[in-house]
C-alpha cells in the first residue's frame, strides 16, 4: 500500500490500494463475472472466451502483450486469439466473428477488419468507446435481400453502460428512460430500461459475406466487459479550483503505453464529457478542467517519468495555474491502481522549459520540490481524505450519542463507550474522545439528554465539527447547533423531513418531501436556506454527498420503481470562483441510474471516492450492495442483514455500521462482515464526511 504522508493513498477509480480478502488491509477488487480470466489464474479458461456471446471459434488461447518498453501494453490478460473469417460463414456468423475479433481491439483490429469490405475497413475506428449490454442476441438466420448479395443481422441487447471515444462513462439507463448520446440505434424499453439496436449490413465480397457498416464503437456482453477494459480515473478540480474529482475513463486491455498516457493527457485538456457533468458553459461546469482553452500537450515516457510539454500562448501562465494543471496530470497518470506501467512522476515544461513548483502545494507532506513531480505533493487534494476521527453519530430513544468505531476496535470485538452529545449543560460536545472501549455487546447505563435540548429522530455532525444538527420527531423542523454551544444557532420548521448531511463546506443539505432543500449556515447566529432545482424525476427517498462537494448520489422513487441515481452540482454560470455561494442559481445537473442490478434500493451512503455502499431490500431480506459509481454493475456482499435501513461509512480506516428496524445498530470492520449487534441500540447513524485538509479547505 502506497503511502502519502504517513498515511494509506486512495487510488483512482478504486479506492485505496486493498487485498484481496477485503477490508483489514482492504475490500475487494470489484470484478464483472468474465468468461477469461486476467493473468495470474489458469491459461485452460481462456478457452472458453469464444464461448461467451456464442462466436465462431477464435485461435489458441494465449497471453496479449508485446516486448518493446515503448510498445508495451497496459496490462497483460490471457484471453482467446480472435481468428479470421471462414470462406463459407454464414452472414449471421460473420457479425459473431467480428464482434469477437472486435473485443480484442486495438490490439488485434487487423484481424476485425477482415470481417469488414475494404472501404469499411479504412474507416472503421471505434477508439475508447463501448456501449456494454446485458447479453448479445444474433437472430436464428439473416435477412438476405434479392439475389442473396446483401444481408441484414439485427444484433440487440438491453445496455448496462455506455462509455464515449475518450473512455468516459456516458451512463447506464437514463433515469426516464431515454436514449443515450452518440448511441444511433439504442431505444427506450419497458421499465425504463435502454435497448441496444445494431443493424449490421453485408454484402458479397468476392463470394464471401463482408460487413459494410461496423458501428464506430464496441458492443461487448457484460461478462466480457472487465475482460478487455480496465477502469482509469482523470481528475478534474471542482469548481472552486480547491478539490479533484475523480472521473471515471474505461482503457481497452492491449493499449500501448504512449497511446495510453498520451490519451489520458489529452483528455484532460478540456471539461469532461460525461453527460452527467456537462452543463450549457464552461464556466457552470460541476468539474472543471484548469488547461487553458488553445493548449497543446505533448507526451514522452522515459522509465518511471512522463514528460508533459504544453505549447502554445496559453502555456505561458502563472505558477498557481501550472500547479493547478500539474495536479492534474500527477493525480491522473501516477494515483492509478492499475494505472499506466511504470509512471511514477510527471515532469511538466512549458514551451520546453522545464517547470518546478515555487512552493509546496500540500505543505507539511516532507516532499522536497523537485521538477519530477510525485503524488504525495499533492495529497492535500485527494478525492477522499483519511477520516480524522472514527466518531460516528446517532438517536437513541430520541437522544442523541456518538460512538468510536474504528476497524481495528471493530475486528477485535469492541466498540468506543457510550458518549452524549450534549452536556449537562446542553452544550454540542463535536470532538468526542476516543479513549476507552467496551465489548460491542456491552449494554451501559447512560444520563438523561438535558432539558435544554428536543427529541430528536436523527442527527448529523459537519465534517469539521463545527456543526450539528439533528430533526424532531416526525420529521418537522430541523435545529442547528455550533459547537459548544448551549442553545441552537436556528431552527427551522421544515415538515416532512426523510434525510439530512453536511456537505465539505458546512452546507447542510435537507431532503424535505419531494424536493430537495439546502440550509446554510453561515455563523453562529444566522441561517438561511434555499430550494434547490434538480433533475431527479420522483421522490428522493435518501441522498449522499460525495467529499468532494461535486457528485450526489440519491435513490429516487420512480414510476418503474426506485432507482439509485447519480449526478452533479452545479452552482450556476458566470460566478466567479471566490464568490461562490449556494444561492447563486445553485442546481443539480442531470441524474445517470447506477448499479441497475440493485432491485429495491433503501438506504446509500459513499464509501470511497469511487464507490457507493447500498441496502437493497426489505425485512429479513435486507442485503448490501457496493455500487461503482463509473458505470459498472453493483456487486453483492455476502450474507443478509435482516432488517437493516440505514447505513453509514466514510473511511477505510473506520468500520460500517447499519441501523436497523426495532431501535438496533450493528457494526461489521468489513463488507463481508461479521456483523456484530451493539448494546443500548440506537437509529439513523452518520459518520460524518471526512474533513479536507487546510490547504484544500475554500
Amino acid at each position: 500500500m502506497a503511502e502519502v504522508g504517513g498515511r494509506p493513498v486512495r487510488r483512482a477509480g478504486r479506492g485505496p490500494v486493498r487485498s484481496a480478502e477485503g477490508r483489514p488491509g482492504g475490500r475487494p477488487v470489484r470484478r464483472w463475472l468474465t468468461c477469461a480470466w486476467r493473468v495470474g489464474l489458469v491459461a485452460a479458461l481462456a478457452a472458453s472466451v469464444a464461448g461467451c456471446v456464442g462466436m465462431p471459434d477464435s485461435g489458441s488461447p494465449g497471453t496479449f502483450s508485446a516486448t518493446p518498453q515503448d510498445t508495451t501494453q497496459a496490462g497483460e490478460f490471457i484471453g482467446a486469439i480472435p481468428a479470421g473469417p471462414e470462406p463459407k460463414w454464414t452472414p449471421v456468423e460473420i457479425v459473431q466473428g467480428f464482434l469477437n475479433a472486435s473485443e480484442s481491439y486495438p490490439l488485434y483490429k487487423d484481424t476485425a477488419r477482415q470481417y469488414l469490405t475494404g472501404a469499411a475497413a479504412r474507416a472503421w475506428n471505434p477508439g475508447w468507446s463501448v456501449t456494454v449490454v446485458n447479453q448479445v442476441n444474433f437472430p436464428r438466420r439473416a435477412d438476405i435481400g434479392p439475389g442473396s448479395r446483401q444481408a441484414t443481422v439485427d444484433v440487440t441487447g438491453t445496455v448496462r453502460a455506455s462509455f464515449n471515444g475518450t473512455g468516459q462513462y456516458v451512463g447506464a439507463q437514463p433515469s426516464s428512460g431515454g436514449t443515450q448520446p452518440g448511441r444511433g440505434g439504442t431505444q427506450p424499453g419497458r421499465g425504463g430500461t435502454q435497448q441496444a439496436y445494431q443493424p449490421f449490413k453485408l454484402v458479397r465480397v468476392d463470394g464471401q459475406w463482408r460487413i459494410t457498416n461496423p458501428p464506430n464503437f464496441r458492443l461487448l456482453n457484460q461478462s466480457d466487459f472487465s475482460d478487455v477494459y480496465r477502469p482509469q480515473d482523470l481528475y478534474f478540480f471542482d469548481p472552486t479550483g480547491q478539490v479533484l474529482v475523480p472521473v471515471s475513463v474505461f482503457v481497452p486491455s492491449g493499449t500501448l503505453q504512449t497511446s495510453l498516457v498520451n490519451n489520458l493527457v489529452q483528455a484532460l485538456l478540456a471539461n469532461p464529457q460525461t453527460r452527467w457533468l456537462e452543463s450549457g458553459t464552461s464556466s457552470a461546469s460541476p468539474a472543471i478542467t484548469e488547461f487553458p482553452s488553445g493548449i497543446k500537450a505533448n507526451v514522452v515516457v522515459d522509465g518511471p517519468t512522463a514528460t508533459v510539454n504544453l505549447t502554445g500562448a496559453a502555456a505561458n501562465t502563472d505558477n498557481a495555474v501550472l500547479e493547478q494543471m500539474s495536479a492534474q496530470l500527477v493525480w491522473t497518470l501516477t494515483g492509478q491502481q492499475p494505472g499506466p506501467p511504470n509512471i511514477q512522476a510527471v515532469q511538466l515544461e512549458t514551451n520546453g522549459k522545464v517547470w518546478t513548483p515555487d512552493t509546496a502545494p500540500c505543505p507539511g507532506t516532507g516532499q522536497s520540490l523537485s521538477p519530477a513531480q510525485k503524488l504525495a505533493m499533492y495529497s492535500c487534494k485527494d478525492p477522499y481524505p483519511a477520516a480524522t476521527s472514527s466518531a460516528f453519530y446517532y438517536v437513541g430513544n430520541g437522544q442523541a450519542w456518538s460512538r468510536c468505531a474504528s476497524e481495528s476496535q471493530v475486528t477485535a470485538g469492541s466498540i468506543g463507550s457510550l458518549l452524549p452529545l450534549f452536556s449537562k449543560t446542553s452544550a454540542a460536545m463535536l470532538s468526542p474522545s476516543c479513549g476507552s472501549s467496551v465489548l460491542a455487546h456491552t449494554k451501559l447505563v447512560v444520563p438523561a439528554q438535558p432539558r435544554g435540548v428536543p427529541p430528536l429522530s436523527m442527527v448529523a455532525v459537519s465534517p469539521d465539527s463545527n456543526y450539528a444538527a439533528g430533526v424532531t420527531p416526525g420529521g418537522q423542523s430541523v435545529v442547528v447547533w455550533a459547537a459548544g454551544s448551549a442553545s441552537p444557532s436556528s431552527t427551522l420548521a421544515m415538515p416532512g423531513v426523510t434525510a439530512i448531511g453536511w456537505d465539505r463546506r458546512d452546507y447542510l443539505w435537507v431532503i424535505q418531501n419531494n424536493t430537495t432543500t439546502m440550509v446554510v449556515v453561515q455563523g453562529n447566529n444566522s441561517s438561511n436556506h434555499a430550494m434547490i432545482q434538480n433533475s431527479f424525476e420522483g421522490k428522493i427517498l435518501g441522498l449522499s454527498i460525495a467529499p468532494d462537494g461535486v457528485r450526489v448520489a440519491a435513490i429516487v422513487q420512480t414510476a418503474s420503481g426506485p432507482q439509485v441515481q447519480l449526478a452533479a452540482i452545479n452552482r450556476g454560470a458566470g460566478t466567479p470562483r471566490a464568490a461562490f455561494s449556494p444561492f447563486t442559481s445553485t442546481s443539480i445537473g442531470p441524474a445517470v441510474r447506477l448499479g441497475p442490478n440493485v432491485a429495491n434500493p433503501i438506504a446509500l451512503t459513499w464509501y470511497d471516492a469511487d464507490d457507493l455502499l447500498v441496502l437493497d431490500g426489505v425485512g429479513s431480506k435486507t442485503t448490501l450492495w457496493e455500487v461503482p459509481v463509473d458505470g459498472q454493475p453493483a456487486a453483492k456482499s455476502p450474507g443478509v442483514l435482516p432488517g437493516a435501513v440505514s447505513i453509514t461509512a466514510n473511511s477505510a480506516q473506520n468500520a460500517l455500521v447499519v441501523g436497523l428496524y426495532g431501535n438496533q445498530l450493528e457494526v461489521s470492520a468489513g463488507l463481508e462482515g461479521p456483523w456484530q449487534v451493539l448494546g443500548n441500540g440506537g437509529q439513523n447513524p452518520a459518520f460524518p464526511v471526512p474533513a479536507y485538509p487546510s490547504a484544500a479547505q475554500s
